[in-house]
């Protein structure tokens, strides 16, 4: 009801503020080496476009930065324009506080934009606390809904506090400063797997760039490809934290991003970030940034360069790993519950049809509940629906 209330509400005044002008997108000439931090970063201009720099430096000259708060298992990344504020999740209910405390902390003290990429708990809960204590001049949610309690209790915060809720499509473009950020994805919000619901942006501030994906999984990201929109960036923070279901090859060729930064909780039990993830940015060449390893990060950029608050992490380390040896329990197929895919990292109905195109070396049979499956980082299949 609250969601209808508010689409009625701001559902024409959304149009009037998307931006109709795009930002040409440059190539970037190959990285040098970084400079120590008490240099100032002088570049020049080549031929092919502005060169950008792995630096440490400090956010003095800054006019644009993007934070990678250290949340765990989960994603919040706050954005900073020309002083206007974004917040792109608020991590899980444990990080609530630490989300709150850290803007308080760095003076924010109004949010332009409040993003859930979507209603998964480690992503809406801190929210709800953020919107407690800060106000906000208008949020973005995914067109859809679901029946869990966070879902609900973020939808009752949103009409308490009169926040206008915008629901984009793929297309869209908006401003936080002179910072353009165009919806990439999704496609529409009718997957059946909540992640690739997920609200995907694209951020533009001068030459700098950067792709944020939520949970997006391997179909949503293949949408985004063949949608044809400018994916290529900077910077990738990588989709599902690590997820071997995300992060395909698809994405990484045409978004071709320098760097990532990586949101994952110390020896999760979800066993992120997989391997097949990690060697595909190793592959790549992408330098690496993640909270595991190095908690909270930030990249700056004035439009032309860019440098971060520490060096690139050395460790490839995949969640398989360092998580808790705590494997699910197996039985013989005729008494499984479920049909485990190891790969794709879903579920199915034992008669369900994926399953006998299953490699057999992914196969596994479990008769664990759903719930305990979906807490292991597993997705129910769309086709079957377990």
């Amino acid at each position: 009801m609250v969601k209808d209330v508010l689409r009625r509400a701001v559902g024409v005044s959304f149009a009037a503020i998307l931006l109709l002008n795009s930002v040409a997108c440059t190539s970037y000439s190959e990285p040098v080496e970084p400079v120590p931090t008490s240099i100032p970063l002088v570049t020049e201009t080549p031929e092919d476009g502005p060169l950008v720099l792995s630096a440490v430096g400090e956010p003095s000259e800054a006019d644009f930065s993007l934070t990678m708060l250290d949340v765990g298992q989960g994603l919040s990344i706050l954005v900073q324009a020309d002083g206007e504020y974004l917040l792109y999740d608020g991590g899980a209910r444990g990080a609530s506080s630490y989300v709150v405390a850290y803007l308080q902390q760095h003076d924010v003290t109004e949010l332009a934009w409040l993003v859930a990429s979507h209603y998964d708990e480690d992503h809406i809960s801190g929210l709800v606390g953020v919107l407690h204590t800060t106000p906000v001049e208008q949020a973005l949610m995914p067109d859809y809904t679901t029946d869990t309690q966070i879902y609900q209790s973020l939808q009752n915060v949103l009409g308490e506090k009169s926040v206008p809720v915008f629901y984009p499509e793929q297309g869209d473009v908006f401003s936080l400063g002179n910072a353009e950020i165009q919806i990439v994805g999704p496609k529409n919000y009718d997957y059946a797997s909540d992640n690739n619901n997920s609200i995907c942006l694209r951020i533009e501030y001068g030459d700098f760039r950067c792709l944020l994906t939520g949970d997006a999984e391997q179909e949503a990201e293949q949408d985004m490809v063949a949608s044809r929109q400018d994916l290529p960036c900077d910077l990738y923070v990588v989709g599902h934290h690590g997820s071997s279901s995300s992060t395909t090859e698809e994405l990484l060729e045409v978004a071709s991003p320098r760097y990532a930064f990586l949101s994952v909780g110390a020896s999760n039990s979800y066993e992120h970030p997989t391997e097949q993830t990690m060697t595909a940015l190793q592959q790549h060449g992408i330098a690496l940034y993640r909270t595991d390893k190095q908690g909270e990060i930030t990249v700056y950029s004035d439009g032309e360069t860019c440098w971060f608050s520490t060096s690139p992490c050395e460790d490839w380390t995949p969640g398989s790993q360092t998580a808790p040896n705590t494997p699910l329990a197996t039985v013989p197929p005729q008494s499984a519950r479920y049909v485990l895919n190891t790969h794709t990292m879903k579920f199915h109905y034992p008669e369900c049809p994926s399953v006998d195109q299953m490699s057999e070396k992914n196969k596994a049979f479990t008769d664990a509940s759903r719930e305990e499956l979906v807490t292991r980082g597993y997705t129910a299949c769309g086709q079957c629906k377990p």
